[in-house]
């Protein structure tokens, strides 16, 4: 474990070197466009002061020390005296403006989580519930998404959602404590139990903490910020598989996200049950307020609540099948919005560089910046031309990423081509208030194209964008679709399978964030 726990120290450390060197490039392309953009100097950001934080947050003091620390570390586990070094704790806003409270540890006590968290799950996976989708070796989101898909749509659907109140900051620790502790549930080393348990009772403290050296003891919940606790969020949920799994219909866990499926609404009941036997042995709060409880999937009331569908893992279900849910609609609305306004209006507020506009070839840099970046972020970095020749022309395309490549098992596109209409929409109105501020502003000009120029591509000619003897290649001026991008994904999807798809990484609580990386501008 020693050279595990060294190997682990260095890629972690070279790991936050990449964060570090990517966050620096990410700022200097911001201050490159803003000039470029603006014709001014981008001002310097200011510098926050920092607390000084234990060496083990530093990746230079942990790279060169690599060994040192392992071997001590180790011994501490061979001896039961392993302790984590205390955890900062902080906090992030959330979209609906509440906060969402992190922790994050240094480098070799995350190496330690990283290493237990591999060990136990590769001579564990067998025991881990079939059910159970989120931190498995052999399992993701999609394999999910598509076993809560094949449920048997005949007759009546019933679902049954319930809500944890704070589930991982509120397991018991004596609940997680017993549950290590069977052997008939789980197959640890008493090493490896004594690092969990160290783990469960772990330090930490807010910046004004770390600075004055007083720390809390963490007294329940999982040791978020710590991949031991993608484990130990699995095992408090073990017996709701089992006892779930005794009854009939069909369910589905990520976490702490369970949704069933049943055909009657006394199954469901059998099943909402289950949900309250567990929460009184393990000591779980069910949130009340959160839970949709039962409900019948129909497009017509019945005498129970009725819903159209609901969400689970960042898929829309309904009677007719997969769809975009509304929640992801109004996100990709303003992640699109956002980029819009970025591209064509912001930088306009601060001044404007002549040079990025010629009349005699009547282009805009910036519109067409856009929609690159709108095709990067839908189809994740292929071309207009891989798609079109993949759907028509029987072209390959082995991989299929970004947005789209993670909606290829929607079934109902309807909310596609309203977006795509949306989309083509806002941008036009966007040229049209652009050009407003340039007259009026600087005495320039820019395309207004209409919405059917903008799907064509055919607002700029191709001699506009080379000059006379360049050979690179003509520039993609044709609108990017979400409907194109789905029907690539689609056909993908049936000729390859999820083979080259990526699906999002963990979070506490799934979110389809990280698949919208590419509007981050």
């Amino acid at each position: 474990m020693r050279n595990e726990l060294r190997s682990e120290i260095k890629r972690l450390s070279k790991k936050a070197f990449d964060k570090e060197r990517q966050q620096a490039e990410k700022e200097a392309k911001y201050r490159e466009k803003f000039e470029r953009r603006t014709g001014l100097s981008a001002a310097s950001p200011s510098v926050r002061s920092r607390t000084p934080l234990h060496r083990h947050f530093d990746p230079r003091h942990c790279k060169r020390n690599a060994n040192v620390i392992a071997t001590a570390i180790w011994h501490k586990i061979l001896r039961e005296e392993y302790d984590p070094e205390p955890a900062v704790h902080f906090q992030i806003p959330k979209p609906d403006g509440s906060k969402r409270e992190v922790t994050a540890f240094g480098i070799p006590d995350a190496a330690v989580a990283n290493v237990l968290l591999r060990r136990t799950i590769n001579r564990n996976k067998k025991r881990l519930s079939p059910h159970s989708y989120a931190y498995h070796p052999d399992k993701n989101v999609f394999d999910a998404i598509l076993a809560l898909r094949d449920f048997d749509k005949g007759g009546k659907l019933f679902a049954v959602q319930i809500d944890f109140e704070k589930y991982f900051d509120n397991i018991p620790a004596n609940y997680l404590k017993k549950k290590i502790a069977d052997r008939t549930t789980v197959s640890l080393t008493p090493h490896e139990r004594h690092i969990f348990e160290a783990f469960l009772h772990h330090r930490y403290g807010d910046a004004e903490g770390h600075r004055t050296s007083t720390f809390k003891r963490k007294v329940k919940g999982t040791p978020q910020g710590s991949s031991a606790s993608l484990i130990l969020a699995n095992l408090a949920n073990h017996d709701l598989d089992r006892k779930l799994s005794a009854e009939s219909g069909k369910f589905v866990r990520f976490a702490d996200d369970v949704v069933a499926i049943c055909g009657s609404y006394e199954e469901a009941q059998r099943l909402e049950r289950c949900f309250d036997r567990h929460c009184a042995e393990s000591g779980l709060i069910v949130n009340r307020k959160k839970s949709p409880g039962i409900a019948v999937i129909s497009d017509y009331q019945h005498e129970v609540r009725t819903i159209n569908d609901f969400t689970y893992l960042g898929y829309g279900f309904k009677d007719a099948g997969l769809t975009l849910p509304k929640k992801t609609e109004k996100k990709l609305q303003q992640k699109v919005s956002r980029l819009i306004n970025v591209y064509l209006i912001n930088a306009l507020n601060h001044g404007f560089n002549h040079r990025r506009a010629n009349r005699r070839r009547g282009y805009d840099w910036d519109l067409l910046g856009l929609i690159y970046e709108l095709r990067r972020g839908f189809y994740g970095g292929l071309k207009e031309q891989d798609i079109q020749d993949f759907l028509y022309n029987q072209g390959q395309l082995r991989t299929m990423r970004g947005l789209m490549g993670f909606y290829c098992l929607i079934e109902d596109p309807t909310i596609l081509k309203a977006l795509d209409g949306w989309t083509v929409n806002m941008v036009r109105r966007a040229c049209v208030q652009r050009r407003q501020i340039l007259r009026s502003r600087y005495g320039r000009n820019c395309p207004t194209p209409s919405n059917e120029e903008l799907i064509l591509g055919n607002w700029i000619s191709p001699s506009a964008w080379r000059d006379e003897g360049d050979d690179d290649d003509d520039v993609e001026v044709q609108f990017p679709s979400l409907v194109r991008g789905w029907r690539a994904a689609r056909k993908h999807f049936f000729t390859f399978g999820l083979e080259g798809v990526q699906a999002p990484g963990y979070d506490s609580s799934f979110d389809v964030s990280a698949l919208f990386d590419a509007f981050d501008y």
